[in-house]
């Protein structure tokens, strides 16, 4: 955890504010309590996400609820935008496709 903090995850925050910056932003909360925070959101997006989708056909659900979350996501650019739409559909798609052929 020390080596992700220092390196790829030492920008990364949370959702609880800790203070303001000089500039007027807000000052969130790093760490593993962000580190917390972010997970936990992300848990409760993809929740909603697929709970959303089920009002849709079964083929269209998976496309539904990825982009359900996507666009939940870009609502807290700051603590969870990593990829960009394309890249993240593209990712779960193959994911997706990679487990079906193992089943």
């Amino acid at each position: 955890m020390k080596t992700y903090f220092a390196t790829i995850g030492s920008g990364k925050v949370g959702f609880t504010q800790t203070g303001t910056q000089s500039s007027g932003q807000p000052d969130y909360i790093g760490g593993m309590r962000g580190l917390a925070e972010r997970n936990t959101m992300r848990y409760y997006l993809a929740i909603d996400a697929y709970l959303g989708a089920l009002a849709s056909p079964p083929p269209l659900q998976l496309q539904k609820r990825l982009h359900r979350w996507f666009t939940a996501t870009e609502q807290y650019p700051r603590q969870l935008r990593e990829v960009d739409r394309t890249a993240y559909i593209d990712m779960k798609r193959g994911e997706y496709l990679r487990q079906q052929a193992t089943q």
